[in-house]
């Protein structure tokens, strides 16, 4: 008799472990997995013991889609993910559940977009990009580490009196300037890293494509797609044609894509780690005309909820209302080195440090990341004609838009 309500009680215990249900969370490999590993998910099982939070890397989603197979809650990137999930069928709009409408309201309103009149997405945090610029070199040069150019003739003129510098001890040439040529085939990840340099030549008003997706809007002369390029061909000259020898080996004077993330590099500088402010400064990116606002790109993590079970569904936004509260969402930032979306952080003491307060003030003149469906595929098509006429010179700017914007719009009529 003991014997049978023994095994009726183990037959208890493991149904009920079976019954937990498992909420998938993706996030990209690395530091983010950790962090959430770390702060997330002990807490996230304490408050929902019914459920086990799983983690996974992204490396394989699209495959994993193609065989319809999904997460549960995504942490994609700002852009085209959204868009192209949501035509698909596949998310959540995260306005039916409860509480979403307070969650937004504590979110700055730059950080949130609509798609197809829904929101698919909560901006789990930010980034943007600035230039960082080498004082001892500008010193070295004769110019005033205090006052990086402001003007894209400016950056020209200060990169040809740097890259003019006689080369270092170790025989290593001094750059002028320096251009991340190597991600070049990367598509769409690269032009994020490009479009704040290309929103410069046009005050933010012009992406690739229409809003609609449909048509290309960088061929169009007020776009100044065809400046663009001439200028990146100047800059070329001041550059090295790879990263191999990058900023952060104290030979090259600017470097206009640098990101938030790529702070940890200055601990591995050559000889010694480098310091913003002392031997590092950050300026925004010029413009074509002195006194111009200077725009950027918005890049960043989205929060996607994949369509499932309603209890799977509404444990998913659970997790997001759990990353978003301010303690774990200002923890995030500082762990993962990105900047806040909630509004109640954007003063917080941590944001006011002199290498990051520059990120959080370039955030009020940012453009979002494009988010037609089709903006990967049309990157790529750009990238291929920049790299034919920036780097290799075997075609004019001019022609490298209008053979762009010509295959551009033989894709989007497929």
């Amino acid at each position: 008799m003991i014997n049978r309500w023994l095994t009726i009680m183990l037959l208890t215990v493991t149904s009920s472990a079976v019954a937990k249900e498992r909420i998938e969370f993706m996030v990209s490999s690395g530091e983010q997995m950790t962090f959430v590993n770390e702060f997330i998910k002990p807490e996230y099982e304490r408050r929902y013991p019914d459920v086990t939070l799983i983690l996974t890397n992204d490396s394989n989603l699209e495959t994993r889609m193609a065989a319809g197979d999904y997460p549960n809650v995504y942490a994609g990137v700002f852009g085209y993910m959204v868009p192209r999930y949501a035509k698909l069928g596949r998310l959540m709009y995260l306005n039916e559940f409860d509480g979403f409408n307070q969650l937004e309201e504590r979110i700055e309103p730059q950080f949130m977009a609509k798609h197809f009149n829904r929101n698919y997405y909560i901006p789990w945090h930010a980034t943007t990009q600035m230039m960082i610029y080498n004082k001892d070199l500008f010193r070295e040069a004769g110019l005033d580490p205090e006052s990086p150019p402001k003007t894209w003739d400016a950056f020209l003129s200060a990169a040809e009196k740097i890259n003019n510098l006689p080369a270092r001890d170790n025989g290593a040439n001094v750059h002028g300037a320096a251009l991340w040529n190597d991600a070049l085939s990367w598509g769409g990840w690269y032009w994020n890293m490009l479009s704040p340099l290309y929103y410069n030549f046009n005050e933010g008003k012009y992406q690739l494509l229409n809003r609609y997706g449909t048509h290309p809007v960088f061929d169009k002369d007020e776009a100044s797609m065809v400046k663009f390029l001439e200028t990146m061909k100047k800059i070329q000259q001041f550059a090295p044609l790879t990263m191999e020898q990058n900023f952060f080996s104290r030979t090259i004077g600017m470097w206009p894509q640098y990101g938030i993330a790529w702070k940890a590099n200055l601990q591995d500088a050559a000889g010694y780690p480098m310091q913003i402010g002392k031997d590092v400064g950050i300026a925004p990116i010029p413009t074509l005309v002195e006194g111009g606002t200077h725009y950027s790109n918005l890049d960043g993590r989205a929060l996607m909820v994949f369509k499932n079970t309603r209890k799977v569904e509404e444990r998913s936004w659970q997790l997001i209302e759990l990353l978003m509260e301010e303690d774990n969402h200002l923890q995030a930032n500082m762990e993962l080195q990105n900047l806040p979306t909630l509004g109640s952080l954007q003063s917080h003491p941590y944001f006011q440090q002199e290498d990051i307060k520059p990120f959080v003030e370039q955030l009020n003149n940012v453009v979002m990341n494009e988010s037609s469906a089709a903006v990967s595929e049309v990157s790529s098509i750009l990238l291929k004609y920049y790299s034919q006429s920036v780097v290799m010179e075997k075609m004019t700017p001019e022609a490298a838009v209008e053979a762009a914007a010509e295959d551009v719009k033989k894709i989007l009529k497929r």
